[in-house]
């Protein structure tokens, strides 16, 4: 798939910005602070409805703005779609689909993107939440569907942690049995989500160890889920349900005690390894960074190669500035095959030598082609 068209309204510091796009490369340049990443967000906004930089809406709307939206052309093949987002302050978001309201969940089933970033190397080194991130960020982008599941554990966890911090330790078997039945939901959407990361991660594995075999070659690379609290010996959907089950029936009295819900997807956390080491304490810079561009490499292949939607936009935001000349021509050998990319970059001299397609100009919110 690939973008023709993308209007900005009140997005960040885009007040109204209109920018048309072709096949292949397109690179928007400015300096920092000018609105490239803002645009380089909104097209990710669109497939997977979280921004990689903040975690509430907020920030994504222009100051003394009540809400923001995308609107994109979206190519598919012979067929075109288009697709718009309005994220609120308060409120719902809304969205549009060929200009019929439809639900918000439904625009990630038309819009597929892997976005390189420099806050990338964070999946390597950071916390597990990078981690996590990317972890849903990879089944959202194989099963679109999958959107409605994390907002209904989100709203689930929200209520059962809730109910846990008014209950403490003085609950009445009443508020008890209220709280089993938060559990069992809770139960259902969290073995939904951790059976597809597991599986997914299975899935995308020898793609990344052939990506990082192509940029840095030699060690072995290894990805395993890591669960928190329980353990999976069978990765089936009724067998992680049951594990589920039992894991929060035990964890009950200390969660009744801290007020929170200690078993779930929200706790998991997942290695990689580099020759059987872990890459989180044990990868060189060198090394971090060619297994986090591995990674989106892989999503990208698997994504590609799975979903009926094809390519996914290829997003490279500010990333060629954190890599030497090797890992830049690498990387671009790798993704020009791809339909669509969309390349930032606030120095020019960034950019490998050789690269074609498009440029445009970036300055206080209004992109312009040259």
């Amino acid at each position: 798939m690939w973008i023709s068209q993308l209007d900005l309204t009140q997005w960040r510091n885009h007040e109204a910005t209109r920018a048309q796009f072709g096949r292949g490369i397109s690179v928007l340049i400015g300096p920092n602070g000018q609105g490239k990443t803002n645009v380089a967000e909104a097209v990710r906004y669109l497939a997977t409805l979280t921004s990689h930089r903040v975690a509430s809406n907020g920030p994504l709307i222009g100051d003394n703005h009540d809400s923001a939206t995308i609107f994109a052309q979206l190519h598919h093949g012979d067929r075109q779609v288009s697709a718009g987002l309005t994220v609120k302050r308060k409120g719902a978001s809304e969205a549009l689909l060929n200009g019929q309201k439809t639900k918000v969940s439904e625009i990630p089933r038309w819009v597929s993107t892997v976005m390189f970033a420099p806050e990338d190397s964070a999946i390597i080194r950071g916390e597990p939440s990078f981690r996590r991130a990317f972890l849903d960020e990879l089944v959202v982008g194989a099963s679109p569907s999958m959107v409605a599941t994390f907002t209904e554990f989100e709203r689930v966890l929200k209520q059962r942690n809730s109910l846990l911090k008014t209950l403490r330790k003085s609950a009445r078997s009443s508020d008890l049995s209220t709280l089993i039945t938060w559990t069992e939901r809770l139960a259902h959407t969290a073995a939904e989500i951790i059976y597809a990361r597991i599986h997914n991660l299975q899935d995308i594995s020898p793609y990344v160890t052939a990506e990082y075999e192509n940029l840095a070659g030699g060690d072995s690379i290894t990805l395993s889920y890591q669960p928190k609290g329980y353990e999976v010996q069978d990765a089936s959907p009724e067998a992680i349900l049951t594990v589920l089950r039992r894991a929060l029936d035990e964890a009950q009295s200390e969660e009744l005690e801290r007020g929170m819900t200690l078993i779930g997807p929200h706790r998991d956390d997942a290695e990689l390894r580099i020759a059987a080491r872990p890459a989180r304490t044990h990868a060189s810079q060198g090394e971090t960074w060619s297994l986090a561009l591995s990674l989106r490499l892989g999503m990208a292949s698997w994504i590609r190669s799975t979903r009926a939607s094809g390519d996914p936009v290829m997003i490279l935001d500010d990333v060629f500035a954190e890599l030497d000349s090797r890992r830049r021509d690498k990387l671009v050998n790798s993704i020009s095959s791809y339909e669509q990319l969309l390349i930032t970059t606030a120095v020019e001299e960034d950019l490998p030598r050789g690269l074609q397609g498009e440029r445009f100009d970036v300055r206080g919110g209004v992109v312009s082609r040259r």
